[in-house]
Order: structure tokens, then sequence, then C-alpha cells
């Protein structure tokens, strides 16, 4: 029987991209006997982790270790003295976080390089930080977890970490998302008939998720002649840098709705109702709100990233700001509600990107167990 330890206690229950992975990542696990976990899990969000993702995994034996969490440093020292002295095959990190002084084999996974890819929007402290933690994982962790080709080749040139020292664990669509009946063809068909026209948008509000990107579209659309009632649904946390974004933006035709944090339930409801979903982020390491539109049938429309191209495929329209992308993006709408031949090519591709991307975690799964043979 093997023993694993799941550091779980980057874990929160508004469910950032990290806290989705993880938990995915743990049920993906759960799926193989002869398997015994030590999860170590912070005490404020313990309950809510266990109701979301233990039920019905009786084959597998599971040790709940709470950690205090009242503020960062009691939460690392505490974690730090409960890994001290105990022997597993495999400590797993779902997250770059610093632990020292352990018998175990580790693997801590990197998310995103987006620090690196856009630099300036970052601070010096938090570059000092993220180097401070990768050096360690480079030279003290045994393998290192990517999720995707983008931050595989983003560790390697920035980091220059070994290709034989990092290990593919693919992020994927969902659990919480794949259970959901997806609409069907007929429903989509017709959302795209309606008088109204909604975008979404998911995701921190800030430069590096584009924002400015999606506000200079906006601008084009609210002057151009589409014939529609227009609403974008904001979903995300705002941070410092949203009343600077936005201070200026005055539209006529659009209506801007902001929705904050919002259970699955009401995103998932959004992400139904809405035409297209809007992710013209500068840098990504996977983008899990795109595959959750995906699956729900919000039409994507994305800048050109490779992680896109690897989720979506080269052939998939991508728009870069470089090159006059909002009249790009206005063309690509009107065609999709104008012309079935692009509309049904579009819908194929995403069906195809789905099927892709569907088994992400248990394949994440695979590669942990084969490595601790």
């Amino acid at each position: 029987m093997k023993k694993i330890a799941f550091i779980a206690t980057s874990y929160i229950t508004t469910a950032d991209g990290i806290s989705v992975y993880l938990e995915n990542l743990f049920k993906a696990i759960l799926t193989y006997e002869n398997l015994f976990v030590d999860l170590y899990i912070s005490k404020s969000s313990y309950e809510v982790f266990l109701k979301r993702n233990v039920k019905d995994h009786f084959h597998t034996k599971i040790n709940i270790i709470k950690i205090k969490d009242s503020n960062q440093a009691i939460k690392f020292f505490h974690l730090q003295s409960k890994l001290l002295l105990k022997k597993y095959d495999l400590i797993l990190f779902p997250n770059p976080m610093p632990i020292f002084l352990t018998l175990s084999k580790r693997i801590k996974i990197i998310h995103d390089l987006t620090i690196k890819q856009t630099p300036k929007l970052f601070s010096i402290r938090f570059h000092i930080y993220i180097n401070f933690l990768i050096y360690c994982m480079k030279y003290f962790d045994e393998k290192v977890g990517y999720i995707s080709k983008q931050t595989k080749e983003d560790i390697i040139n920035f980091y220059n970490i070994k290709e034989e020292k990092l290990l593919f664990l693919p992020n994927g669509i969902p659990y919480k998302v794949q259970n959901i009946k997806q609409p069907s063809n007929k429903d989509f068909y017709q959302k795209y008939n309606q008088n109204s026209l909604q975008f979404v948008v998911v995701g921190r509000i800030n430069l590096s998720k584009g924002f400015d990107r999606i506000l200079k579209f906006l601008n084009y659309l609210d002057t151009s002649n589409v014939n529609k009632d227009i609403t974008l649904n904001i979903v995300g946390k705002q941070t410092n840098e949203t009343k600077n974004i936005f201070k200026d933006a005055k539209y006529t035709n659009i209506n801007i709705v902001f929705h904050g944090y919002i259970d699955d339930k009401k995103l998932n409801t959004l992400y139904k109702q809405s035409h297209f979903c809007l992710f013209l982020s500068r840098n990504e390491g996977y983008g899990l709100p795109l595959v959750e539109a995906m699956w729900l049938k919000s039409i994507p429309i994305v800048s050109k990233l490779p992680v896109f191209s690897e989720i979506l495929g080269d052939e998939y329209p991508k728009f870069d700001d470089k090159t006059g992308y909002e009249e790009a993006i206005f063309n690509f709408i009107k065609e999709f509600l104008s012309n079935k031949t692009f509309q049904n090519k579009i819908h194929l591709n995403i069906e195809k990107a789905i099927l892709l991307q569907k088994n992400g975690y248990l394949k994440s799964a695979k590669n942990i167990m084969e490595y601790i043979k």
C-alpha cells in the first residue's frame, strides 16, 4: 500500500484556480485502491473541502490532519512541524509553497509564470518571493509538476530546470462541471437567434487578465451597429486596479454587471446564457474558466497564447492586440451570428477540445502513481 501526504492547505472556499485544481486532482487520486492518504487541510476550510470531495471513496484510507491557519506564519510552521518526522512515498503540494526538512520525496506544482511573461505588472518583492520558491523546487524537490505545455516552456526558459526533473500533471475540465448535463445543440443554436448579446468574463479584474484589452473591444463594440441589447457580466475579485481600469469606462449601448464571487450554480447559469466568453489575458498557465465555458457552450474569444492553442487547437481564431484585434473580434462575432457554416465549424472545434481536456485530472493521477511505483 502506498502512502501519500496530500497538502491541501492552500485550498480556499471561494475556489480560485489552484483550489479547483487541487480538489479535482484529489478526487482523481482517490480513484486508486491500495492507497493511504494523509490529507493536510486548513482548519478554516476542511469541512467545505470534505463535503465537496471525499464522499463515495470508501476504499481509500484517508486520515485528516487539520492545520492551524490564523495567519500565514502559523500555518507554515504548524504544517512544517507535522511533516517533519513522517515518512511517505510522496508528499504532493498542488502549488509551490515553501516546505523544508522532510524525509520524503516531494512534488510541487507550478500553475503559471505570468509574473515572468508580464514582469512590470508585479512588485519587486513578489518577484523575489517567486524566484525563491522555484529555486527551492529546482534544487531540493524531486520533481516539479507542470499543468500545460505553456508552463513547461516557461519553467525551462526562465529557470533552466532540466526536462527530466519535470512531471506532466495536467489541468482539465472540473468534475463539478462535467457532472452537469451540457446544453443541447438545439438550445445552443437557438441562443444565438436572440435579440440580446451577452458576454461573460471570469477572473481577477486586472491588467494581466487583459481587462484593458476588453475595454478597448467594448469601446469598438459600443460604437458599432449591432442592433442587440448588449451585456457584459464580470465575475471575480475586484482588485486595486479595478477602479483605475474602469474609471473612464462609459458606454451608451452596453450594460456592465459586476457579480463579484458567486456560487457554482449561478456561474453555470451565466455561462449557459452568455453567447461569448472573453479571455484576452496576457498569459495563462491553463485557463479553467475557458474549459468550463466551453462545456456549457459559451463561445470563447481568446487572445493569442500558446496555452489556448494547446486547448483549442491552432485553427481556432485567436486575437492579438498588435494587429487591430478590436475589429477582428467584432468581425468574428458578426460571422458567427450570420454564417451557419462558420457556426458549425466553431462548435465542432469546441467539442473536439472538450474531448481532449475531459480526462486531464485522471492523467495527472496516473502520472503520480506511476512515479511512486
